[in-house]
C-alpha cells in the first residue's frame, strides 16, 4: 500500500511539473507570435512612410529609416529564435523527463518523430522564419527602389544588415544545427543523471 502511495505521489509530482513546463511553452510561443506581429506593424509603418513621400527625403534620412526598420527585425529575430529555443527545450524536457514517468503521455514524442518524418516543415519556426525572410526582402527592397543616390556606405550599412537579419531568418526556417545542439543538451543530461543513478544503485 506504501508503494502505491509512493507511486501515485511520484505520478502526481511528474504531472504538475508536466503543467509548469507546459506553461512556459505557451508563453515561448506567444511571445514569438507577439515579435512577429510587432516586427510587421513596425515595418509596416516605417516602410509605408517612406514610400509615401521619398522625393522629400534625403539619402541620409532614407538610409536611417530603413536601417531602422532593419534593427527592429533583427532584434525580433533574435527574440523570437531565443523563444523557438525555449519551445523546443521544453518539449524536449517532457519528451525525455517527463512522459517516459507517465503513463499515457506520448504527445511530445510523437509530435518529434511527425516533425522528423516531414523534414521540420510542420513546425511554426520554419513559418516564422519565412516571414522574417520577407520582411528582410522588404526592407532591402525599399532601399534599392529609394529614388536617391545611393552612397557606397548607405549601401553597405544596409546590406550588413540585410545579410545578418537573413542569417537570422534562415536559422528560424531551417535551425537543423540549433535544434539538435538543444535536444543533445538534454540528452547530456539524462545521460548524466542514469550515469549518476549507476553508480549510486
Amino acid at each position: 500500500m506504501s508503494e502505491l502511495h509512493t507511486s501515485e505521489v511520484d505520478i502526481a509530482a511528474h504531472l504538475a511539473e508536466y503543467e509548469f513546463v507546459r506553461e512556459g511553452i505557451r508563453q515561448d510561443q506567444r511571445q514569438r507570435l507577439a515579435f512577429l506581429g510587432f516586427a510587421l506593424a513596425a515595418c509596416g509603418v516605417i516602410l509605408g512612410l517612406l514610400m509615401r513621400s521619398p522625393q522629400g527625403r534625403s539619402a541620409t534620412q532614407v538610409c536611417f529609416l530603413v536601417a531602422l526598420a532593419a534593427i527592429i527585425v533583427l532584434v525580433a529575430e533574435r527574440l523570437t529564435i531565443r523563444a523557438s529555443n525555449g519551445v523546443l527545450s521544453g518539449g524536449t524536457y517532457i519528451r525525455l523527463f517527463i512522459e517516459p514517468e507517465v503513463r499515457g503521455l506520448r504527445y511530445q514524442r510523437r509530435y518529434a518523430a511527425f516533425v522528423d518524418h516531414l523534414d521540420g516543415s510542420a513546425g511554426l519556426a520554419r513559418g516564422i522564419g519565412f516571414a522574417y525572410l520577407a520582411l528582410t526582402v522588404a526592407f532591402a527592397s525599399a532601399w534599392a527602389a529609394a529614388p536617391i543616390g545611393h552612397e557606397c556606405w548607405q549601401t553597405s550599412v544596409v546590406a550588413g544588415l540585410g545579410l545578418f537579419s537573413l542569417w537570422q531568418s534562415v536559422s528560424l526556417a531551417f535551425g537543423k544545427k540549433r535544434e539538435r545542439g538543444v535536444v543533445a543538451a538534454w540528452e547530456q543530461v539524462r545521460a548524466s543523471e542514469r550515469q549518476a543513478d549507476a553508480g549510486t544503485g
